[in-house]
Formats: C-alpha cells, sequence, structure tokens
C-alpha cells in the first residue's frame, strides 16, 4: 500500500511540475516587430519607385505565408502620391507609421521644422488610410529631444529609430532622449546585433544568426523583443549609383530575399508573436 502511494504521490509531482514547466514556456514568448521604412528607393541618391511597386508585394506575400503582422513606416510623400500603396498594406491588417514626412534628417531642424515635419505626415497618412499614425521612425534615424516632447504632445505611443545606445523599448527622459525616463511615449529601437538589424550593417552573418545574438543579449529579460528594420527596395536589385554606396546594394535584391525567407521560416512553429509597434507599446503597459 505504502509503495503504491509512494508511487501515484511521484507521478502527481510529475504532472503538476510538467504543468509548471509547459505553462512557463507558453508564457515566455518572444516578440518579433517587422518594421518596414516605406519610402523612395535609397534615399537621398535615388528617387525611384521599385520598391514601391515590386518590393512591397513580395514582403506582402511574405507577411501573408508566415502570418506577420508588421508595422509599415511610411513618408508623407509617399501616403500624398502614392495612397493606393498604403491603403493595401492597411487594408491587410498592418500598421501604417509615420517616418517624417520628407526623408531629411530630423536632428538638423528647428523645433518647429520638426513640428512642420510631423503635422505634415500625419496628415497625409490619415487622409490616405482613414487612420492617423501612432508610431514614427525619423529618416536615417535621426532622433533627438524635441522629436520625443513634439510626438508625445500630438498623441503618438512610440518613437521607434535607432541608436547606438540603446537596444531595447524603454521610455525616455525629457532632458535626454537616450536614457530612461518618465515620459508616455514608448521608444522601440531597431535591435542590436550588436549593430543595427539593417541587412546592410548584418551581412557577414546570416539573419538567423543575427536573430539569434539578440534573444542571447536579451538572456535577463522576460520578455524577448527583436525589432527589425527593413527596406521595400531591399529586396529589388538596385544599380546606378556611386560605387562608395556599394556596401548597402550588394545586399539587395536575392540576398535580403533569401535571409528574410530563411528566417521566417525560422521562426514558423517557434513561440513567437508577431506584433506592430501600437501593439508592443499596449503590451508593456501590463
Amino acid at each position: 500500500m505504502k509503495k503504491l502511494f509512494f508511487v501515484i504521490f511521484i507521478l502527481s509531482l510529475v504532472l503538476i511540475l510538467s504543468f509548471e514547466i509547459l505553462n512557463e514556456s507558453e508564457t515566455k514568448v518572444t516578440y518579433v516587430l517587422f518594421t518596414v521604412d516605406t519610402e523612395y528607393d535609397f534615399p537621398p541618391i535615388l528617387n525611384t519607385e521599385k520598391g514601391l511597386d515590386q518590393g512591397i508585394p513580395i514582403l506582402l506575400s511574405l507577411f501573408e505565408d508566415y502570418n506577420v503582422k508588421a508595422t509599415f513606416l511610411t513618408t508623407g510623400e509617399v501616403a500624398d502620391n502614392r495612397p493606393e500603396v498604403l491603403m493595401d498594406i492597411y487594408q491587410r491588417g498592418h500598421e501604417i507609421g509615420s517616418h517624417s514626412y520628407h526623408h531629411t534628417s530630423i536632428k538638423d531642424m528647428t523645433r518647429s521644422e520638426i513640428e512642420n515635419q510631423i503635422i505634415l505626415s500625419t496628415k497625409a497618412i490619415e487622409k490616405a488610410v482613414g487612420k492617423p499614425p501612432v508610431s514614427f521612425r525619423a529618416p536615417g534615424h535621426s532622433a533627438c529631444n524635441d522629436l520625443m516632447i513634439l510626438l508625445e504632445e500630438k498623441g503618438y505611443l512610440v518613437e521607434a529609430s535607432a541608436d547606438r545606445i540603446n537596444s531595447y523599448p524603454y521610455r525616455p527622459d525629457k532632458k535626454d532622449w537616450t536614457i530612461p525616463g518618465d515620459m508616455n511615449i514608448l521608444r522601440v529601437p531597431v535591435s542590436h546585433t550588436p549593430s543595427y538589424f539593417y541587412p546592410q550593417t548584418t551581412y557577414n552573418a546570416s539573419w538567423i544568426d543575427s536573430y539569434k545574438n539578440v534573444i542571447d543579449l536579451q538572456s535577463g529579460k522576460d520578455k524577448k523583443i527583436v525589432v527589425i528594420g527593413i527596406h521595400p527596395w531591399e529586396l529589388i536589385e538596385i544599380d546606378s549609383v556611386p560605387e562608395k554606396y556599394d556596401i548597402y546594394t550588394r545586399v539587395c535584391g536575392s540576398y535580403t530575399l533569401e535571409n528574410l525567407t530563411s528566417l521566417l521560416e525560422h521562426l514558423d512553429g517557434q513561440n513567437v508573436v508577431y506584433v506592430t509597434l501600437e501593439e508592443l507599446y499596449y503590451i508593456l503597459q501590463n
């Protein structure tokens, strides 16, 4: 009788532990954010639209195949001139954020000039898709203190420019946007690998290796958050640019497409949740 009781006790203990391990694994998901800077090709060197016409359909097809929900951060110029592109993206369930109005450096502008860029891009995007953007990324990741304050004042929830200090979401300080503070707006930088998770800076390693590196860097975090940056024109072969830009153009086309596809295949079936920048804001509120 004692042996039977002992066996039952051990089996019960194993079941309880198994349930706890399963429950813990289910709660420890990795949030993956694909952020797409939706602009004209290779600014400011080119001003063509191959990325919009050919790159975006490729991305949308891949995202649909792998059930990815992404954030497309668009310039106001694109919103005004190609609203049908944004509406197609929006109707497929993706977020449309702002990438300023013109693709020019924010930190080189005055406060009033920055405000004008925000106002113009917000109006253009709302006109194009019927919903004002709540996520923003500065062109060339040229963020600054004035940008954070103005975005928060105008109701934006997320600022997603990368910087060389931070790689994990945080709420910035009003006096120094690069350090944590008590602002309401959430900073969601592109993940470090250890450099930015952009193809032109990670071509010596596969995207899968870059992804694993980000996860390793966040080993102490309860919530793993991987933010991947991409441009539509990177899915297309780019030529007719000066040789000094070879570091960028040589990863366009098949390199980016193959690495993106491989990464999506690698993530398929894993405990990964694809979210938009806006969705992450509310997830981190809890």
